[in-house]
């Protein structure tokens, strides 16, 4: 039987290049705050969705952070581009 979800875990997969990318650009920005959480909110439902727990569990970690009305630390955010750069590596 195939995996219903193949199809879709790979455009997931394929998005992360350009969601890495945005995420180092509004690291580097002020004032994108929402984009940010935005961003986290997203990755964390859909790594989680399509098998990636540990880049779900980072990216909640920032949304949560950012839900507390706090910023995410550096290291919180380096987390979340070495997450999302191990999935990217696993292809």
């Amino acid at each position: 039987m195939s995996d219903p979800l193949a199809a879709l875990r790979e455009r997931f997969r394929a998005r992360l290049n350009d969601d890495l990318e945005r995420l180092r650009g509004l690291r580097a920005a002020t004032g994108k705050e929402a984009e940010l959480r935005m961003l986290a909110h997203s990755l964390a439902g859909a790594a989680g969705t399509f098998g990636y727990p540990a880049l779900s569990a980072v990216a909640v970690t920032v949304d949560d952070r950012h839900a507390s009305g706090e910023r995410p630390t550096e290291a919180e955010l380096d987390a979340l581009e070495t997450a999302i750069a191990s999935v990217i590596a696993s292809a």
